[in-house]
């Protein structure tokens, strides 16, 4: 091993110099040299600089990754928020096109029910605003709760669908009924015998009449009352020339004494169609039309349906 030796002296030149004596165990060789002062105290110095310059920048890079990380998690963080407000701007679009669809075939329901029954055609947005009211969507589609405000929409407009959808069978169903009632009057003419008790002009006595007697010109025009089937066309003895049409619903309408029928059994007719010419044939005093409405195979008066 070696041994180290410091000797601090004044040179001729009176400038400071550090000596060093190296003295070996194995020799008797001394080794000397010497350094100026200023050199250690140089090194010291730089190692000082150095250590305080790595310090720093140690500072300014961790600080500046601490940065960097919190900018990439900022990032990140915007990030997944853009992936979910894209989300819920696709899902807010699709909404919107569904529930478009669904109130264009709502507007179509309504337009066919209007112009089923012969309502005004109103503004389309009123059907919009009836929903929104009933569905109480008053607050942004962006709420916290928009996707239930737009399931909830969705809900009530499928609700309001099948609703019209049932209303449009029903109407139809009603006009169907009303297209086949027997209130359309079946001639022109004065009523010269109406419907219950009556003097018979034949035998003079008290006897029920069935219909109402509605007297004109021979072949005056006779019209079906409602729509329906003819179900009997031919020559009855006391009814003459007679037409039976059934109108469904339990309802049945006469027509007798004609002298001519215009139908044959198992013909469609619609409400006022001509079916027959005014005649006097059967049991009959004079040209006039016999004309009985039945429900169920019962004779009612017919003036309590007929339209004035």
């Amino acid at each position: 091993m070696f041994s180290m030796k410091k000797q601090y002296h004044l040179s001729s030149t009176h400038k400071k110099r550090l000596s060093f004596l190296i003295i070996p165990s194995t020799t008797n060789r001394i080794l000397k040299f010497s350094i100026p002062y200023w050199i250690p105290a140089f090194i010291s110095l730089f190692a000082i600089l150095t250590l305080s310059c790595t310090y720093i920048f140690s500072y300014m890079f961790f600080d500046a990754s601490d940065s960097l990380a919190l900018a990439e998690l900022r990032i990140h963080k915007l990030e997944l928020e853009n992936a979910v407000q894209y989300e819920e701007i696709a899902f807010l679009n699709n909404s919107s096109r569904e529930i478009n669809t669904k109130l264009r075939d709502l507007n179509l329901l309504q337009d066919k029910v209007k112009n089923m029954v012969g309502l005004e055609d109103n503004s389309k947005e009123e059907i919009v605003s009836y929903l929104v009211t009933r569905s109480d969507v008053r607050s942004s589609l962006f709420s916290s709760n928009y996707q239930d405000d737009i399931g909830s929409l969705n809900n009530l407009i499928e609700s309001q669908k099948k609703s019209m959808q049932q209303l449009i069978v029903d109407v139809e169903e009603q006009l169907k009924y009303l297209d086949a009632r027997p209130d359309f009057f079946p001639a022109e003419g004065r009523l010269s015998s109406p419907f219950g008790y009556r003097i018979s002009p034949f035998s003079r006595r008290r006897e029920f009449h069935h219909g109402i007697d509605i007297a004109n010109s021979t072949n005056t025009p006779i019209h079906a009352a409602g729509s329906g089937v003819v179900t009997f066309s031919g020559y009855q003895s006391a009814y003459g020339r007679v037409i039976i049409i059934s109108h469904g619903y339990g309802y049945t309408s006469v027509y007798a004494h004609n002298r001519s029928n215009l139908v044959e059994v198992g013909d469609h007719v619609k409400k006022g169609d001509m079916i027959a010419k005014m005649g006097s044939t059967g049991r009959s005093t004079g040209p006039h039309l016999h004309f009985e409405i039945r429900i169920n195979g019962d004779t009612i008066d017919p003036k309590t349906i007929l339209a004035e």
